[in-house]
C-alpha cells in the first residue's frame, strides 16, 4: 500500500483542523522555556521557528500558524502540527548524532507502514535519475552536502530534528533509491504522527525546489 500524500487528503487542511490538545499542551508551558527548549524565538506574542525550511510564526493565544514571509497566510494543516506539537514537546536535548531509520525510533516500526510509510519513493523519483539536483534543493532549505550514497544531504527540518536525505542512482540491475533518516532522539520533540508529517514536509520541499 503506497504512503498517504498529505496533498490529497481532505480530512485535515487547516490550521483549525488541530486537535485541541496539540494547542493546550503547548499554553501549559512557559513560553521562554518552551522556546529555549525548542530552539525557537520567543517575542511576547509568538513564537519563531523553521519548519523544513520555512519560517513560521506560531501565536498561541489566538492559536494561529502563519507564514513568516505573509502573516495573513495561514500554513497548512502539517506545517502546523509539525510547530504546535513541537514547541509543546520539545526538550532542551541536543542530537545524540546517531542517524536511524524513522521506523528505528521507538514504536516507529508498527507505525512507519502502510499508509503512514516514510515517502521515500517520491525522493527516488525525483532525484534518482540527478543526483546533483538533490544537492541544489538541500541548498535552498538551509541543507548541506552530506556523505553516503550518490548523493547525501543533512537538512535542519527542525532545530533540534536533523534530516539525512540518501540517493542512489541505481544501474541495470537495481532501480533508483533513497532514504530518509533522523536523529535517533527525534522522539523526544514529536510524537510519531508529527514526525510523519515532518517527513512529508522534507520531501515535499526538496521535490518543490528541484522543480
Amino acid at each position: 500500500m503506497p504512503p498517504l500524500d498529505p496533498e490529497q487528503n481532505r480530512l485535515y487542511t487547516r490550521v483549525e483542523d488541530l486537535h485541541p490538545s496539540h494547542w493546550e499542551r503547548l499554553e501549559r508551558r512557559d513560553p521562554a522555556e518552551a522556546a529555549r527548549a525548542a530552539g525557537a524565538q520567543w517575542d511576547g506574542r509568538a513564537f519563531h521557528l523553521r519548519v523544513a525550511g520555512v519560517a513560521v510564526r506560531v501565536a498561541p493565544r489566538t492559536r494561529q500558524v502563519v507564514y513568516a514571509a505573509d502573516p495573513s497566510r495561514s500554513v497548512r494543516y502539517q506545517q502546523a502540527l509539525v510547530a504546535v506539537a513541537y514547541l509543546g514537546r520539545a526538550v532542551e536535548v541536543p542530537p545524540a548524532g546517531l542517524w536511524v531509520r524513522f521506523r528505528d525510533l521507538p514504536g516507529g516500526d508498527a507505525f512507519f507502514r502502510g499508509l503512514h510509510a516514510v515517502d521515500t519513493p517520491r525522493l527516488a523519483a525525483a532525484f534518482g535519475r540527478r543526483p546533483q539536483a538533490l544537492l541544489r534543493a538541500a541548498d535552498g532549505l538551509g541543507g548541506r552536502r552530506a556523505q553516503g550514497g550518490d548523493a547525501a544531504v543533512e537538512l535542519p527540518a527542525l532545530p533540534r530534528v536533523p534530516v539525512r536525505v540518501i540517493v542512489w542512482t541505481g544501474d541495470e540491475e537495481f532501480e533508483p533509491s533513497a532514504t530518509l533518516l533522523t536523529d535517533a532522539r527525534a522522539h523526544l520533540h514529536l510524537p510519531l504522527d508529527g514526525l510523519w508529517a515532518l517527513s512529508n514536509l522534507v520531501v515535499a520541499g526538496l521535490v518543490r525546489e528541484a522543480a
